[in-house]
Order: structure tokens, then sequence, then C-alpha cells
């Protein structure tokens, strides 16, 4: 199955930091095995909270030699993607079921766009061949290349936050491309005391129930462990520690929107892997 995270606007709702908890929490808790990677061409941070680094830092180039989706590209056209071939251009995150497919290196954005908008496709179809689950982080906004593979996904990810303004920009500008059945609704850096909690938001806007939306709330030790390129241990950490209150709701609230994400794409998922389920 083919689930995709995008956001109506870039920086706002947290989608990179969502899709990376639910796709660590996928297979560390739920496991899961997936493939993990993004579309956009620069200056997007889902590699360096995993592995410290991101591929269009000019320092990073020889970390993510043969690595990445500039490799499979190459690897598509010459011939057709097995097994082999596509986990060697993935990195493995140790025992996480994980396998993190890098970003673009490359530095002229129109050759990026033409080869992407050509195999990207394709290429998810045989990822999802070869681990079952393949979560993407589209560009956000009006992307020909995320438009398309929204289409063809199993499930949409909205992220939003709580600024109503986001939400109905969204509503006005974008619903009525979607098909609803398709869609789950996430906000993302949740905050539960604010006046737009996720019930009073479900009120407001009767498209979103309990099967379809869901929260990952705000985590100042989540957010440090991405800028500190520590999230695997941050998630390993918080299932040991969980019973502090604040990790408790943190790690309750994400399990219980992963496994909805999950269900909603058609995946069977019924509980956790520890108590907090």
């Amino acid at each position: 199955m083919k689930i995709v995270f995008w956001s109506p606007l870039h920086g706002q709702t947290g989608s990179t930091s969502n899709i990376l908890a639910v796709a660590l929490l996928t297979g560390l808790y739920y496991r899961k095995r997936s493939i993990l990677t993004q579309t956009h061409f620069q200056y997007n941070n889902l590699e360096a909270p995993l592995v410290g680094v991101n591929p269009y830092q000019a320092a990073s180039k020889e970390y993510f030699r043969e690595v990445g989706i500039d490799t499979i590209i190459r690897c598509f056209k010459a011939a057709k993607l097995d097994k082999d071939t596509i986990e060697n251009c993935c990195i493995a995150l140790g025992n996480t079921k994980l396998l993190l497919l890098p970003g673009t290196s490359k530095t002229i954005k129109e050759v990026f766009d033409y080869e992407m908008e050509a195999v990207m496709g394709n290429l998810l179809k045989a990822m999802e061949e070869v681990c079952g689950i393949v979560l993407v982080d589209l560009s956000s906004g009006d992307n020909t290349l995320s438009h398309k593979l929204m289409q063809e996904a199993d499930l949409i990810v909205v992220n939003l936050c709580q600024n109503t303004g986001v939400v109905e920009e969204y509503f006005q500008r974008y619903a009525m491309f979607m098909q609803e059945k398709k869609v789950f609704y996430l906000f993302g850096k949740y905050d539960r005391n604010s006046k737009y909690n996720i019930s009073n938001l479900r009120r407001k806007y009767n498209k979103m129930k309990a099967v379809n939306s869901g929260v990952i709330p705000y985590s100042t030790g989540f957010m440090d462990a991405m800028t500190d390129g520590h999230v695997i241990d941050f998630f390993r950490s918080a299932s040991v520690n969980h019973r502090r209150e604040e990790e408790y709701y943190f790690m309750s609230s994400a399990l219980k929107t992963t496994r909805n994400i999950l269900n909603q794409a058609g995946a069977a998922i019924e509980r956790a892997g520890w108590d907090g389920q």
C-alpha cells in the first residue's frame, strides 16, 4: 500500500515530523516493514533526524553515494527493479523494520522534476511489491507530481494545524479534488489545551471523523531528537519511559493515530506492542 503525506502549506503543519513518527511506530510497535522516501527537491529535513545528514548537503555526498532516489532511478532505467536492488538503494535503520530511501542530491530542479514525474509512479509500485507499505513525504501545495501520486495512493494523509485559516484554505481550495474515502486528516505539533482541539475541530468540520482524523502532539523531546538526529533513540527511550505523563500522552496519541492510518490504508492493525494502547 502507498501512503502519502501532503500539506497545503510548507512548514506549518509538521508534515515531515508526522511521517517520521508514523514510519517509526509502524516498524517499532506495529512490526510492519516499510520504505520511507520523499519527493522534495531540497531543504526537506527527512533524512537528518534519522541519520544525522541530508543528501543535498555538500559535506554529505559520500554518505549517500550509491543509495537514494537518484540511484534507484538509474537502476530503474537500466533494468527492472528487483528486491535486492531496491534494498541496496535504501539505508536499513537498525531493528526498526524501516528502510530509508534518501531524497535527491541533484542541483538542477528541472532535471529532477522531469525524472521524478516520468518514473516515480512505477518506482512506488515496485517498492510496494518488495515491502508492502511505502510512505512518501510529498511536496506541499500545488505540485504536479504530488497531485499525480495522491491520485495513485491508497491513502492521502492531509497534514493540517490548529490554525483554522489553514484548515479553511484546505477545504476551500483543495478538498474538492480529493477522494474523501482516501483522506486522513492529521494535526501535527498538536496542543490539546487549545480551543481548537480535535473534538472541536471534528464538530466544526463534519468531514473529520474519529476514524479518519488524528493528532501527533507537540513534544519537546521529539523536536530536540529531530534536531539532534536521534529520533530512533527517542522512540525506543519513550517506550521505556512512557509512564511519564508527557511522554505517555505523546506516545499513546501517536500510536493511536498510526494505527488508524494503517487501518484506513487497508492494513489489519489491532494494538501496539506495549501497554500504552
